[in-house]
């Protein structure tokens, strides 16, 4: 599969939904492996050709997402990132429903 910026922008959504699931938890240091992959994701968006000179969003929820790991209000935030996320998981889905039919 293809790495484009919608691919690395829905797995994202991924890490940051379990950096917030295992937060509730009590799991932190699982929640800090999860976040160590996020800002991995991040890394990989910011160097993309794809977004060469449009990386203004993502250098912004890469600061909130390093906020919002220091906040104890957990379930708030994992509720507000999955609205900002769903969005490109869908897109997503689609585009590979259409292209692989049989999946």
């Amino acid at each position: 599969m293809e790495r484009t910026p919608l691919f690395y922008l829905a797995n994202l959504g991924s890490e940051v939904h379990r950096i917030f699931t295992l937060k509730e938890k009590g799991l932190f240091k699982e929640a800090e492996g999860a976040y160590a992959r996020a800002s991995d994701i991040i890394e990989k968006l910011l160097n993309h050709p794809d977004l060469q000179g449009r990386t203004g969003e993502i250098k912004i929820l890469r600061d909130y997402l390093e906020q919002s790991m220091k906040s104890k209000n957990a379930q708030f935030l994992k509720k507000e990132w999955q609205g900002y996320f769903s969005p490109y998981a869908n897109r997503l889905f689609y585009s590979l429903e259409t292209k692989h039919p049989d999946l």
